[in-house]
This record gives C-alpha cells, structure tokens and sequence, in this order.
C-alpha cells in the first residue's frame, strides 16, 4: 500500500516538474521568439541582475526598465525619436492640441543668437506684465538661458496654470525683471492681417489639430477684406502633424500629391488633395528653424511651381514620427518612415533650398524692421 502511494506521488511529482519545464521552455522560446539575437538578450538579463544586485543604492525593477527603455532609443541616434514621459510627455501633447499652461508668448533664437521674445498673444499674461516684443530673455527663475538653451527655457517658461515665473529681460540696454503668473493658453496656430492693399498674411505658428479650421476662417476673412496675394510666414515653425499640413495644402495648391512617405517594410503612402482651381501668388517665408510639416509644405509649393520660396535654407527634418502611448503617462516618439516631397525629393538633412536667398538681418516678425517680410513685399507689389 506505502509503495503505491510513493509511486503515485512520485508520479505525480515527475509530471509537475515536466510540467513546469515545459512552460520554461515554451516560456523561452516565447521570449527568444522575439529577438534576433537571444545571446545579447540573455546578457541584457544578466546585466539587470548585476546592477540589481550590486549597485550601492536601492533601486526599483520600475526605474531600471524606465532608463532601459530610454537608453534603447537614444542608443539609435535618432534625435527625432526619443521616449516621453512626467512633464516632457505633458509638453508634447500640449503642443500638439495648442493648449497649456504659460504666458503667452512666442520666443526664438534672434539673429545675434540671443534668446528674445518674437510674439505676445493679446490678452495673454505676458501682455498684462508689460513684456515686449523684441525683448532679450536672460534668465527664468534665475537661471541663465545661454547655458538652458531654446528648448529648455521655453520648458521653463511653461508651467501650471496659477503659478509663477521670474523672467529677466533686457530692453534698450536696461536690465528689468517681470514676476508673470501663467494661465491656461489655447494658442492659435494661425494669425493674418491685411499688410499692404490686397496683400494678405498669415502667420502659421505650427501644424496642430485646429489649424485646418483656423486657417480657413483666416483665409475667408483676408479675402472679405480684398486680398488677392498671399505671405505664408512659416519662419520657427517646428512643423506637427501630417495630416494637418496636407488640410492646409487642401485649401492652398492644386489638386495633386502633397507629400509622400517610405517605410522599410514597403508599406508606402502617398496624400493626395482635391485643392483649389487657382492659387493666388504666394511667396512663402522659410528660416533654418522651419522643420518637418512646414517642409512639406514649402516643397509641395515649391515642386508644383505654385509660389515663391524666400529665406533661408530649412532645418532639414525629412522623417515621419509616429506616437505610441506605452503608459498612461509616458509615450514613444519614434521614427517610422521618411518622407519625400510632392516630386520625390528627400530632403534630411538637406532642408529645402529657398527660390529666393535672404538672409535675416532685421527683427524677425517685427514688420517694419523684418527685411525678409519687406523683401516679400516687394516682390508682391509689382
């Protein structure tokens, strides 16, 4: 009876462990599956486990695969592909609907490689605090902008609605200080006037979910009011979303391709757009800063020969960013495809090469001291 139940148990013991190395196994080759290189993925393990181990300090599995994960997408040399997360995944998606907390400005790069601020949004905080345009940032909440840099001011320029920052300008040779309490802003991405008789402008600020719609509005209204020519002022705009720039090309160009993207799978893409009978003249305004949507744009202008490109040589961003939220809190900025314009042109690292050179010497967005928007001018004039 006792070697029955030993049998049986034993029995019973070998099928557990057959059990339990089969899904080891399968378990395995699940993983292995996954990746080209099973070696460096078994050593990726054995290097968690070291650090895991080892390192001085505690350490959560949660911060190890976080950095892990960023170091991934960094190691690809991509600086257009990067992981979002905490305030960096907030900016962008506010970026990306024109909504967020700060004061209402626009600041950029000015020609003598101070950080100044080029537009204030009427209404907004910075208005109220008396800031101006042209003004020479020289540090937010005491820190130096020359050693922030661009983008790092502008983040912490940004912040919660409520709060508030410290801004340090200099005007006219006099150093001032201005404490600014930020506000929930929903920018425009578009802005146009009448700037001479018949001669409209519009100022795109970046390709975002709205500016489709607030394009059209602008358009209908420059053309209530007589315009027949148009500035397209795409000077530091960082570019945005695809499908954005291929709603404003609708309502500009003629019908025909836009712009087009080549994946390494094959899986290429072309956008069309119905477009327009007739396109009025057009001189398009690009700098060094114009990226990506804006682009697209200025190269569909320029390869259907429907305006003029005046400025200077753009960034040179020819690559298609896709975002895959992996969190609820943190995302994936990766590149998936380059894209060409309306003719096949690549353009990375190239930008587009304007029809007509000039260099910025004046206040850029300042309308009597911008030599380009005058140039621009000229040229619509006649």
């Amino acid at each position: 009876m006792r070697n029955t139940i030993r049998r049986n148990l034993f029995k019973i013991l070998c099928w557990g462990l057959s059990a339990i190395a089969a899904a080891v196994i399968i378990l395995c080759i699940g993983i292995f599956s996954l990746t080209d290189d099973p070696k460096a993925l078994l050593q990726f393990f054995m290097d968690y486990r070291i650090i895991k181990d080892n390192y001085y300090k505690d350490i959560s599995d949660g911060e190890l695969f976080e950095n892990a994960a960023t170091g991934m997408v960094s190691g690809l040399g991509d600086p257009h592909s990067v992981r979002l997360s905490g305030k960096k995944f907030d900016a962008f998606m506010q970026s990306t609907n024109g909504e967020y907390g700060g004061i209402g400005v626009v600041i950029g790069m000015g020609n003598d490689d101070n950080i100044r601020i080029l537009q204030i949004f009427p209404g907004s905080s910075a208005e109220k605090a008396k800031l101006q345009t042209g003004d020479i940032i020289t540090s937010v909440d005491g820190e130096n902008v020359h050693e922030l840099g661009l983008e790092a001011t502008s983040e912490k320029v940004r912040g919660e609605s409520g709060t508030h920052v410290k801004i340090a300008v200099k005007r006219e040779g006099e150093e001032l200080s201005f404490d600014v309490e930020r506000s929930h802003i929903t920018l425009p991405t578009v802005q146009s006037e009448i700037i001479k008789e018949h001669i409209g402008y519009v100022h795109i600020f970046s390709f975002a979910k709205h500016t489709s719609e607030e394009l059209e509005k602008q358009l209908t209204d420059l053309k209530s009011k007589g315009a027949n020519k148009l500035i397209v002022d795409l000077r530091m705009n960082p570019g945005g979303m695809l499908d954005a720039v291929v709603a404003v090309a609708n309502q500009l160009l003629t019908k025909g391709t836009v712009v087009s993207y080549h994946t390494k799978s094959g899986n290429d893409k072309k956008f069309d757009i119905a477009g327009v009978e007739n396109v009025m003249p057009m001189v398009i305004l690009i700098d060094k800063n114009s990226a990506s949507a804006s682009e697209i744009f200025a190269g569909a202008v320029q390869d259907k020969k429907e305006g003029i490109i005046m400025g200077e040589t753009s960034y040179g961003k020819g690559t298609v960013q896709v975002i895959i939220q992996d969190g609820s809190h943190s995302a994936l900025k990766i590149s998936v495809a380059e894209y060409r314009t309306a003719a096949g042109r690549s353009i990375d690292k190239i930008g587009i090469v304007p029809d007509v050179k000039v260099e910025q010497t004046g206040q850029i967005f300042n309308r009597e001291a911008d030599n380009v928007l005058q140039k621009a001018i000229e040229i619509l004039s006649h």
